[in-house]
């Protein structure tokens, strides 16, 4: 391909046809965005072929995107020049052509909300055909009118407000329906008495190609409203009896895109290279490895291809994406909600954190560097405005607090294309991680043996909770009762323990004799459990003689570890493990001992709970450094 340079590109700017259309759609824009930009879903809608991707990386970071098809008879290689957005107003991408019809293809998109409710949206494509012999203006505008008519049929479909961006492309038929049911059929004994096993044949059948080959549970259970968890584990259970393929993806953590997927967790790398982003980063079991799952293709034939990259339903979290030319300064007009986000670009060093605020005031955003543009007078300004140059001051500028719609100048000092991303931290993915999956009881009963680490590979956990139990005077019990009695009380004692922590989202890891080590990878639920598990001993005890109760000893605490595979099971080590055995010691028995940083993340969950008495001390444990706050939590009536 030619080389490209920005006067190369400013010439076939100039030089573009346009061809423009305009619809009015009874939804607003931001009802709309999410399924406007589902661009991969509406390419295939319309019929446009498959496409083919590759990356070619840059010295100054980051990869360029290079696709190839078929328009018509043709074959047709371009460059995926930039891809823009600013939700839910504005989209556009340039193209640059090696191949094909065109040399040059533009399309933008922009949608303005009318004041009596519903938008008005442009469409414009701009274009430099390759021969100039060849008319090109009628298919570019049967395309345009394609594009329209699939929106309008998206707002036409579209239902109320809902948490996914796609329930505008379900299909159902007559045929499905059928297909549906017997699926249902199949599953209805794997999770009796559940309308899960429908819902998730519903979704299986009727929703598009790329969402159930990379089927998220969890995504599956927001968009009927059921449990995450009860979702998760029918897919555990389809997938150990056949129906559904288990996958490993490894995600990248800056486009959030699966550059491994995995069919067994044995064959994870630790290290892994993201051809888009031009980045090598870890596999963080907590983090960015996700647990997803396919139907057998006996169930449903699915389309692997891909139809469109290059859009924002591809990378959800970043929620708006600019290329500023070389050189170039632009203003930007955001319109983000309250919340927190960070600016970066995978060319530049460093990251802007940014706060979003809907009571700002001059005060909050005033800076000497990068000064607010809004009135002084004004004391809560609807507006503000960032001005940033895009070269070491990227690097040093700490944070900024904005206000919902704010105008941001950018400059391009460099001879370089530069990409700018506004992502939004925190942003729910839906993704069941690895270290949630894990740490099931479910999985741990159904793939403990088939599903682990390879022997020596080692991966770090930013936080886990651990909870360790113990019997107090189980060494008399064994010489009151004798070993076959005592070691079938244990066992009892073990029967009422494990359901409660399956029920509370946790897993068993191993017994040690008398002893229960359990992880969790929610506080609050831990805490539920142990507290479920004193209720229950308390409980039976009342049916026996004081000489035969069962009297418990917990202990909590949460923090980083490492999870590798022992004894064909995954295990999990580190100080965090040490400390709360250690602190499973200092129960007296019918409590729940746990750390501070624990407690802190549970103490209003505590008032919700009958009467308990809760007391505080400091302690050294045995082969821990430092002293350690803990609290003693246990019921009154107890």
């Amino acid at each position: 391909m030619q080389p490209l340079t920005l006067e190369r590109l400013k010439n076939l700017r100039e030089q573009a046809k346009t061809v423009q259309g305009e619809i009015q759609l009874k939804n607003n824009s931001q009802a709309l965005w999410l399924h406007i930009s589902e661009h991969d879903i509406l390419n295939k809608k319309m019929g446009l072929s498959a496409r083919k991707y590759r990356f070619e990386p840059e010295a100054q970071g980051c990869s360029r995107l290079y696709a190839e098809t078929r328009f018509g008879f043709l074959k047709a290689k371009y460059l995926e020049f930039s891809c823009q957005w600013l939700p839910p107003h504005y989209f556009a991408l340039e193209r640059i052509f090696e191949q094909g019809w065109f040399e040059y293809l533009s399309v933008e998109k922009r949608l303005e909300d009318l004041k009596n409710g519903g938008c008005h949206l442009t469409l414009r494509i701009n274009y430099v055909p390759r021969y100039s012999f060849v008319p090109l203006k009628k298919g570019v505008k049967d395309v345009l009118n394609q594009m329209l008519q699939a929106m309008a049929e998206v707002d036409a479909n579209l239902p109320a407000l809902h948490p996914l961006g796609f329930e505008a492309f379900f299909q159902k038929t007559p045929r499905i329906e059928q297909q549906i049911e017997q699926l249902h059929q199949a599953w209805a004994d794997l999770m009796p008495n559940s309308a899960i096993p429908q819902k998730v044949a519903e979704f299986v059948h009727t929703a598009p190609d790329k969402h159930v080959r990379k089927l998220r549970p969890f995504e599956v259970a927001d968009y009927f409203e059921l449990p995450r968890l009860e979702v998760l584990t029918f897919c555990l259970l389809a997938a150990k009896q056949g129906f559904l393929d288990l996958s490993w993806d490894v995600l990248c953590p800056s486009c959030r895109g699966s550059n491994e997927r995995l069919a067994h967790l044995w064959n994870l790398n630790t290290d892994v290279h993201c051809e888009g982003c031009n980045i090598e980063y870890g596999a963080h079991f907590d983090q960015n490895v996700e647990v997803t799952f396919a139907p057998r293709k006996e169930i449903r034939q699915l389309d692997t291809a891909t139809y469109c990259l290059a859009n924002p339903a591809v990378t959800r979290h970043v929620w708006a994406q600019i290329t500023l030319d070389p050189h170039e300064t632009r203003d930007i007009a955001l319109h983000f909600p309250k919340g927190e986000y960070r600016l970066c670009s995978l060319s530049l060093p460093g990251e802007i954190a940014v706060s979003v605020l809907d009571d700002l005031t001059p005060q909050h955003s005033a800076s000497e560097k990068y000064p607010d543009k809004s009135p002084s007078n004004d004391i809560t300004p609807r507006f503000s405005a960032k001005v940033l140059n895009l070269d070491e001051n990227f690097a040093a500028v700490n944070s900024w607090q904005v206000a919902e719609q704010t105008t941001l100048t950018l400059h391009n000092p460099s001879e370089q294309w530069i990409t700018v991303k506004v992502e939004r931290l925190n942003y729910s993915e839906r993704i069941a991680t690895a270290a949630l999956v894990t740490s099931l009881q479910d999985f741990r009963d159904l793939f403990s043996s088939s599903e682990v680490l390879r022997p020596g590979m080692q991966l770090g956990l930013s936080n886990m909770v651990f909870l360790f139990s113990d019997l107090v005077g189980s060494t008399r019990l064994y010489e009151r009762k004798g070993d076959g009695s005592a070691f079938a009380l244990v066992q009892k004692h073990f029967d009422v323990m494990i359901p409660i922590i399956r029920q509370q989202q946790g897993g068993v890891v191993k017994t040690i004799g008398d002893a229960v080590m359990a992880v969790f990878t929610d506080s609050q639920t831990a805490l539920k459990a142990s507290l479920e598990i004193l209720q229950a001993f308390a409980q039976r005890n009342k049916q026996f003689p004081p000489d035969e109760h069962t009297i418990i000893k917990l202990g909590l605490h949460k923090g980083p570890c490492i999870v590798l595979n022992l004894n064909d099971k995954l295990d999990y080590f580190g100080n965090t493990v040490n400390i709360a055995a250690r602190i499973q010691g200092m129960s007296q028995g019918n409590d729940v001992v746990m750390s501070e940083t624990l407690f802190q993340e549970v103490q209003a969950q505590l008032a919700q709970y009958p009467p308990l008495q809760i007391s505080k001390f400091v302690v050294e444990l045995k082969g821990i450094k430092k002293q350690n706050t803990l609290y003693k939590v246990c019921f009154a009536e107890i």
